[in-house]
């Protein structure tokens, strides 16, 4: 009775443990693609304002401002822009679990455009290999 009752106990042990390992796993998981999502969705409103600040620039071309002028309106934006995507990262960094904080694949801009690059590479070499094995299997 001792032994099937120790047997019971450690039984229920080892399923936390799987069961803690696996929330683990998942909670990773779940990590991840939300800093993709996130990184994409940074990326996306980041080249979105670009393209406005152009239109804007053109803009003040054809009302005839001075060249002069549309470089400092050019500095000052860049200067807010640059801090807005501060303030952004800071944010992204501050709301990030802490305990989770080792698997953080972006504290800042320039290390979001690189994971940003490497996602994109990635994805062109998936495309090529799928594409090559494509037409192995046609071919056989």
């Amino acid at each position: 009775m001792l032994i099937k009752l120790l047997c019971f106990f450690a039984g229920m042990v080892v399923a936390w443990i799987f069961s803690y390992v696996l929330g683990v796993g998942y909670s990773i998981n779940v990590l991840n693609r939300a800093q993709r999502s996130c990184a994409a969705l940074f990326m996306t409103c980041e080249d979105g304002v670009q393209q406005i600040l152009h239109l804007k620039y053109i803009a003040m071309e054809e009302a005839a401002k001075s060249e002069q002028n549309i470089t400092a309106q050019k500095f000052i934006d860049q200067i807010n822009l640059d801090g807005v995507k501060k303030t952004v990262m800071k944010n992204y960094v501050n709301s990030f679990p802490i305990t989770y904080r080792h698997i953080m694949e972006f504290e800042t801009w320039d290390e979001l455009q690189d994971y940003i690059n490497e996602i994109a590479k990635q994805a062109r070499r998936d495309r090529v290999s799928s594409r090559k094995k494509t037409q192995e299997d046609k071919r056989v």
